[in-house]
């Protein structure tokens, strides 16, 4: 369903305060005071406007998948309950060609067509049911299939006993190669992505040094906790009763910013599909704290923004965001 942004909500998008009042946001996320540009998706600076193309790839979530590849490259991954018990990710990247090993990839899903609009990614996936690919083709999104030869079987993993759904990786390069063989557009200068960034971000919340998120829909959970480490000043990724790994990097997968979306999510045949479009509720957390905020997005082509309750504009850390979609009723549980 399309509808338009409301005006006041757009126009206090386009002028909010990045740091401390003197950084408006432009129309293509990056940050104008001065010459001052900052990367749309994590808010580093930048010497000119952004004016890549974002990639977004779907990463294996299942336990027995385990490590990841890459994620620790994203700028912002997505968890979303997609069937049953499981969740899956959407990593995306403002500039992929940096990353190295990224995966393992698999199929995708509905949702990932509706943020993939959201931000106009070039989407890596691993096939999917013939609904699915259909919807993706008729949303006319810039996609690619990850086999062999884009991708590759980590073959250490096929002689460890892993499952050849769970093998399948690419590189940041191949990616980016396949690309541009494509014919894709790589290049985009009037993208807005919807989120504001700041240095020094001072969270008024209550204490969330961990966040529990339930993903839960009809009786079936599956949990998702983020804990704060003071040093880093970032949360690491736990599920599966386990502190999540980069392979690329051999760290803890981290985030700057932990946001959860709740939205109405229903059954349509064996997959889970979330209602991404309109409004609803959801907490952000950063440096120990966590708040109440609303997401908005109104149609296929704009991106989430999010906002306190009384309606400004929420600003993120400098960093990287995960961002989880749970099924309204989920609940977040922070201490």
């Amino acid at each position: 369903m399309k509808k338009l942004l409301p005006l006041l909500l757009a126009l206090c998008l386009l002028l909010c305060s990045c740091s401390g009042g003197t950084e408006t946001t432009t129309e293509n996320g990056n940050t104008n005071s001065d010459m001052t540009f900052r990367n749309p998706l994590n808010g580093t600076i930048l010497s000119e406007p952004y004016s890549g193309r974002v990639f977004s790839v779907t990463i294996n979530n299942v336990s027995p998948a385990l490590p990841f590849k890459g994620v620790n490259s994203a700028d912002v991954f997505f968890e979303i309950f997609i069937n049953d018990y499981c969740t899956r990710g959407l990593a995306l990247y403002s500039d992929i060609k940096n990353v190295a090993d990224i995966g393992s990839i698999r199929s995708t899903r509905y949702n990932f067509t509706d943020i993939s609009l959201a931000y106009n990614t070039v989407m890596i996936h691993a096939n999917a049911s013939g609904v699915v690919l259909e919807d993706m083709r008729q949303a006319g999104i810039d996609n690619i299939l990850a086999d062999v030869p884009v991708g590759y079987r980590d073959q250490a993993r096929l002689n460890g006993g892993y499952s050849l759904e769970h093998t399948l990786f690419s590189t940041g390069e191949n990616l980016y190669n396949a690309a541009s063989d494509r014919g894709f557009a790589l290049s985009l200068t009037d993208k807005y992505y919807g989120m504001n960034f700041s240095d020094e971000v001072n969270v008024d919340g209550t204490a969330a040094n961990t966040v529990e998120i339930v993903f839960t829909l009809n009786g079936i959970k599956k949990i998702t906790e983020m804990n704060y480490d003071t040093a880093s000043d970032r949360y690491i990724f736990s599920q599966y009763g386990k502190e999540m790994k980069d392979e690329n990097d051999g760290n803890p997968v981290s985030f700057k910013n932990v946001i959860v979306i709740l939205a109405p999510t229903e059954n349509q045949d064996v997959y889970h599909v979330a209602d991404l479009y309109g409004s609803g509720d959801g907490y952000y957390a950063c440096g120990g704290k966590i708040i109440p905020i609303k997401w908005v997005h109104q149609n296929e082509t704009d991106p989430f923004t999010f906002t306190l309750s009384d309606g400004t504009p929420l600003t993120q850390k400098t960093g990287s965001t995960y961002i989880a979609i749970a099924p309204t009723g989920s609940p977040v549980n922070a201490q």
